[in-house]
């Protein structure tokens, strides 16, 4: 096969990628259409069959392509010479500022969780997920054999409250704004939240908390 044609391949099926996440990501699965991707990707139909199969398979890519995004961002941050707290800090701020950034991160995951979680395979999730949650465990791991973290912290624990903590922020945000009456949706009402969600799962972490 050519360079060029690889090079053509690659950036046929990114278009298609990109095409399919917007669609999915305002109608979820079962109201995207195929036909409507294939237009936005000004593509003909049937190179969306003959890269992803049908469209539940090419549903999965996208929320692989989607949900691997978070990850990656992890790991380049938690890979570097952080001591363990200034490391947390910023993995609770990278995660505020990533849903923010990106809301068709927020809508693909509403969609498939009223779904059931159906579409994401077992080992697509591992692939994903598992570099950057083992680099969080480690970094928990190394805070405790410094005494900086408490023995006891539980790492599933406070992995499921960083996530829950900070995506229900943008997920629940009309409603919650509406039924708290307070507002949401401005650049420091986000600041409040993310500085007491810091504050909470520090207080939880540290072996000394100030």
């Amino acid at each position: 096969m050519s360079q060029k044609r690889v090079r053509d391949s690659a950036r046929t099926k990114s278009e298609i990628l990109q095409a399919a996440e917007q669609e999915f990501a305002q109608k979820g699965f079962y109201g995207a259409r195929v036909d409507r991707i294939a237009e936005l990707a000004e593509i003909n139909k049937r190179m969306i069959y003959e890269y992803f199969g049908n469209k539940e398979g090419l549903y999965r890519e996208v929320l692989v392509t989607v949900y691997a995004r978070l990850g990656e961002q992890e790991v380049q941050l938690l890979t570097r010479d952080l001591d363990s707290l200034d490391a947390i800090v910023q993995l609770i701020h990278l995660h505020f500022d990533f849903l923010k950034e990106n809301p068709n991160y927020v809508s693909l995951l509403l969609w498939e969780n009223l779904n059931q979680g159906k579409y994401f395979k077992a080992d697509d999730i591992k692939g994903m997920r598992d570099p950057a949650l083992q680099q969080i465990r480690k970094v928990i791991r190394k805070g405790k054999m410094e005494a900086v973290f408490r023995e006891e912290v539980d790492e599933d624990q406070f992995l499921i409250s960083l996530l829950t903590f900070s995506f229900p922020y943008f997920s629940n945000r009309y409603t919650l704004s509406q039924l708290l009456g307070m507002p949401m949706g401005l650049e420091e009402d986000l600041d409040r939240r993310v500085e007491h969600v810091t504050e909470m799962l520090l207080m939880y972490l540290l072996e000394n908390p100030k």
